[in-house]
């Protein structure tokens, strides 16, 4: 039924695309169509009647009844999906994969879909459409393209393009690493005014009858303008709207002076209002400006949260595992203090699919040999030769060869690698390569494994996408041991590869590898400090990982990856059911339930490690043995530390009883906002102990998070414990 579906709605569609866009896409010299947007009235437009015409064949040829979703409801939906990022366009995160990916399928199933993210360069295959709305006093025109039938959208205004292209490194959300713009409160407010207007003025726009899917706080403030702005005027009365979450660590906290800079109606204050703990966000890992410093009373400063609000207002909660979902329902750590509004509406959890075109081992060109499921063992054994070649390794097919590929900093658990190489290299023949840039003290420490541990490890600073493809083939294992993780990519691109993922315990690693099966688990991390237990955790993963390599089972886990269906298609197919119940109040996807873990009690592991085995669906250890000089055992599973002082905050508004689900899993790995802590444990390469508390991480393409940084002396509206990126 989906290619069913598929067939029937391109041909007209194609053909009235066309027809709106040869309307649309003129030269940017042509007359505009200047379109005020405050006073947009209900008579029809030149623009709507045009797109009424474009889209006329299609919906006499594509009835709703035509195309039957996931729950058999009738679901040629309108979509509109509103991003910050989409990818390959602009990109910093998995915000950006989502919006890139996720659309092509919906069309597959039949939908008409459209994202709209800002213009940050001046993409060559986007054309000027000439429409130019006035929002916020300002001049705001659209470019757009066609691509795999989905419409891409952007809003171009000098706020975008003229602070991004050229001129700071394609920074999408600042200046520099671990700073924001101080206007981005105006930026992505006006972002989300051109978005909604986009849906009704742009001639191939789906009108006022769609579903918005707003992601992440960026873009948060459309569910907030529906409700609160255009719906009391009767527009949008039947348009519908979904807020993702992609990472709960970035909500767009800032000053409550912000508000009015927006050009939000009062109504929309209510729910954009918040306070935090402010006085405690400050440590000395994270100093201010003194003249920044509020009085250390503990009293609260009144802020506006915009993903606060966007929760509120929306329709519907997502976000992108369902354990992420339970995790950040949990408690105020994690949830960052709005795990009460995320109760009250209710939260459901789609895993994340991956592009199986980019990252195809079959197809892959930085491969000498591409393989599939049939050839797998032969290919990766090919691809294995020649990356061990390529790091200056011993060529050894009988050595386990682990990887680890991302940003250089704890949120990802560079420095628990870093920590525990000396333990891994214990294990005989254990070959260790690591890829990735971020924070320079790690840059450095990874630089000099390859001196220190000369012919057993390799690491390469540097952006480089045809190692990463090399090491995602040509690993036999790839280590993610992130503190937190929403859904996780690399595991994804690993697993497709029939590379066998190890990974912490936490977010959407839980749901998408399977101990034993598709994977080893190294249970929960610290996401305060740099724990020795957790070192001692993920030598005895690498240790267990080893063993199952050398004695046989390896195959059939290789096989186990790369057989599963790893694309957009099941991801898509879960989204439709949830869009459909969104707007047709029937049916839709079910409840995400999280798979469950089920790990056999390990056997003792000869050594100074421990083995450590966990209960199905809890991962709370069954039991941890030790044999050798008697280390302690890892700490996974049990309740987490203290949190970081400017999560140690009260929740904004009590918690309805009712409303609080009964949570059995493991605290849940969280953001480390302050830096962790060495707590006197050596990173390898290290002459001597060190503090890992430097500022300034790699930003993640969120922009004001909940976390802090160092800030200038004025005071300004964005919120200093908005900045730095986890």
């Amino acid at each position: 039924m989906q290619t069913l579906a598929g067939q029937r709605v391109a041909a007209p569609v194609r053909q009235a695309e066309r027809m709106a866009v040869a309307s649309t896409s003129r030269p940017s010299s042509a007359r505009p169509i200047v379109i005020n947007a405050a006073s947009f009235g209900v008579k029809k437009t030149a623009n709507q009647l045009l797109r009424e015409l474009a889209r006329g064949s299609a919906r006499k040829s594509t009835s709703r009844s035509a195309v039957t979703g996931a729950t058999g409801a009738t679901c040629a939906l309108d979509i509109v999906m509103v991003a910050a990022e989409v990818a390959p366009w602009s990109k910093t995160g998995g915000l950006g994969d989502v919006t890139g990916g996720l659309p092509i399928e919906l069309v597959k199933r039949g939908h008409r879909v459209m994202t709209i993210a800002p213009r940050y360069d001046q993409y060559a295959d986007a054309w000027d459409t000439s429409v130019v709305v006035d929002i916020m006093g300002e001049k705001v025109r659209y470019f757009h393209s066609i691509k795999k039938g989905v419409h891409r959208v952007w809003i171009d205004h000098p706020w975008f393009l003229a602070k991004v292209w050229g001129k700071t490194g394609s920074k999408l959300y600042g200046p520099r690493s671990g700073a924001d713009y101080l206007d981005n409160h105006k930026r992505f407010a006006l972002f989300c005014k051109a978005a909604i207007e986009a849906a009704r003025v742009l001639p191939f726009g789906p009108g006022e009858d769609c579903v918005f899917v707003a992601n992440d706080w960026h873009s948060a403030l459309v569910p907030v303008l529906l409700k609160d702005e255009y719906q009391p005027k009767g527009q949008f009365t039947k348009a519908k709207s979904v807020l993702a979450i992609h990472n709960i660590a970035f909500q767009g906290r800032m000053w409550e002076e912000a508000f009015k800079d927006m050009k939000l109606p009062q109504a929309a204050f209510d729910k954009l209002a918040f306070s935090d703990g402010y006085a405690k966000v400050y440590t000395e890992a994270t100093p201010m400006e003194e003249d920044e410093k509020p009085p250390l009373t503990g009293k609260t400063y009144k802020k506006i949260n915009w993903l606060k609000g966007g929760i509120i207002a929306a329709d519907k909660l997502v976000t992108v595992s369902p354990n992420y979902a339970t995790e950040i329902a949990a408690d105020a750590a994690g949830g960052v203090e709005l795990d009460t509004v995320i109760r009250a509406k209710g939260i459901e959890g789609i895993v994340n699919g991956m592009d199986i075109e980019e990252w195809n081992p079959k197809t892959d060109k930085f491969l000498s040999v591409p393989y599939d499921q049939n050839s797998v063992y032969a290919g990766k054994a090919a691809a294995k030769e020649a990356l061990q070649a390529e790091l200056g390794l011993p060529v050894d097919p009988t050595a386990p060869l682990f990887a680890f590929i991302g940003r250089l900093e704890e949120q990802k658990g560079v420095d628990i690698i870093l920590a525990a190489l000396p333990k891994i290299l214990a294990t005989p023949k254990v070959q260790i390569a690591i890829l990735g840039t971020g924070k320079a003290a790690y840059e450095k420490l990874v630089n000099a494994i390859g001196t220190k541990y000369k012919g057993r490890a390799k690491g390469v600073v540097k952006f480089s996408a045809p190692l990463a493809h090399m090491l995602t083939a040509g690993a036999d294992f790839m280590l993610v041991p992130s503190r937190f993780e929403p859904c996780g990519l690399i595991q994804l691109h690993a697993m497709h590869y029939g590379t066998v993922p190890v990974v912490a315990s936490t977010g959407g690693l839980v749901d998408t590898v399977k101990e034993g099966v598709t994977g080893f688990h190294m249970g929960a991390l610290n996401p305060d400090k740099l724990d020795e237990a957790d070192a001692d955790a993920l030598a005895a993963t690498v240790r267990r990982a080893s063993e199952v390599f050398a004695g046989g089972r390896y195959p059939e886990m290789v096989a186990n990856c790369i057989s599963q269906d790893l694309s957009w298609s099941k991801p898509a197919q879960k989204w439709e059911g949830l869009l459909e119940e969104v707007v047709y109040g029937k049916g839709g996807v079910a409840t995400a339930k999280k798979e469950e873990i089920k790990v056999p009690v390990a056997e003792k592991i000869p050594g100074d490690l421990p083995a450590v085995s966990y209960a199905p669906n809890t991962l709370k250890p069954v039991s941890a043995s030790v044999e050798g000089n008697g280390a302690a055992a890892p700490k996974v599973g049990t309740t987490a530390p203290a949190m970081g002082a400017w999560r140690a905050t009260t929740p904004s508004g009590p918690s309805p009883a009712a409303a609080t689900p009964k949570v059995t899993t493991y605290k849940p790995a969280l953001p480390a906002t302050a830096k962790p802590k060495t707590a006197g444990l050596k990173l390898a390469g290290e002459a001597s102990t060190t503090s890992t508390s430097e500022n300034g991480a790699a930003s993640n393409g969120n922009g004001n998070g909940a976390s802090a940084s160092k800030t200038s002396a004025a005071k300004p509206l964005v919120s200093a414990a908005t900045r730095k990126s986890a």
